[in-house]
């Protein structure tokens, strides 16, 4: 059985790198080769309408990035994709993610989007703004809809600080830079007894492999790479169940579903297509890249 790893060839960091050798490692072990490639060397072509950049065809196609075009160029010739790309491009915009767990009846923090407006003209109009506080209170979560590692994510515990995010004040006299760098936001009520901590749990294949609490005693955020410490966790029933749902409601073969504490029991806040499972590994010692490849191999086996 042979594979394409495909990653960001404009972005790079230890921590991807780490975890494409993770997958890499595990394919081998289980006799997977399974080749790194980045897209820039593997471009959409239409008139081609071939995968370039690896020897033959691949039986399956592993896209640790982003790049949805890609995914779906890949579909169309019948190479199965993981995850998907209607899959990633549901959980890439936070948006279309709570549409789908909306869809799916999966508890959630309410979630107000902010109008659509084009990117040549922006938003000249904030009442909107003042909407959205009545309806959700202060404090509460503004979010823009594409980012990962818990940036582009504020809390704002004020009209002037709501205001102040889009480089405004509550008159509409601009005072400074904007804050949010997108036309795509969305703003949510702020759980409070959720504050600096959550549940990242790691689904594959449709069951629960691992989880892990994240705490941070200095930020709202409980994002490791923002400073929040994880340790092994164990959901009971009801968590997994709700972490396998909001897995399937956005069609993932694989994704870390983080979890808020609410008053009346979990709440989902994000689905993410292709987590970041080092701090898993590191809290839990499960190695989420074995289940990801045992779990493409039945997969393949199964599609024969």
């Amino acid at each position: 059985m042979r594979g394409a790893l495909i990653t960001n060839g404009f972005f790079w960091s230890t921590k991807f790198d780490e975890l494409a050798d993770m997958l890499v490692r595990s394919a081998e072990e289980r006799g997977v080769s399974l080749t790194k490639m980045e897209n820039t060397g593997c471009l959409v072509d239409t008139g081609l309408m071939k995968f370039t950049g690896f020897r033959g065809r691949p039986d399956f196609v592993i896209l640790w990035d982003k790049d949805v075009m890609l995914a779906e160029f890949l579909e169309k010739q019948g190479i199965p994709v993981y995850n998907s790309s209607q899959c990633i491009a549901l959980c890439d915009d936070k948006r279309k993610t709570h549409l789908c767990l909306m869809q799916h009846g999966l508890p959630m923090p309410r979630t107000i989007f902010a109008p659509m407006t084009y990117d040549n003209i922006g938003f000249t109009d904030h009442m909107f703004l003042n909407r959205v506080a009545d309806r959700l209170k202060f404090p509460l979560v503004v979010k823009e809809a594409f980012g990962s590692f818990g940036q582009q994510v504020h809390l704002a515990n004020s009209k002037q600080e709501l205001y102040s995010l889009f480089g405004i004040n509550t008159k509409g006299t601009v005072i400074g830079e904007s804050v949010i760098h997108s036309n795509a936001v969305l703003f949510q009520e702020f759980i409070e007894c959720s504050r600096g901590r959550d549940v990242r749990v790691q689904v594959v294949g449709g069951a629960v492999i691992g989880a892990m609490c994240r705490i941070s005693d200095s930020d709202f955020r409980a994002n490791v790479s923002n400073g929040g410490e994880a340790t092994a966790y164990e959901p009971d029933d009801d968590e997994m169940w709700l972490a396998i749902q909001a897995a399937h409601a956005v069609g993932a073969d694989f994704a870390g579903v983080d979890l808020l504490f609410g008053e009346e029991g979990m709440l989902v806040c994000e689905v993410n297509s292709n987590s970041h499972f080092k701090s898993l590994y590191q809290a839990t010692g499960v190695n989420t890249a074995d289940e990801i490849i045992n779990h493409i191999i039945r997969e393949c086996n199964r599609k024969r």
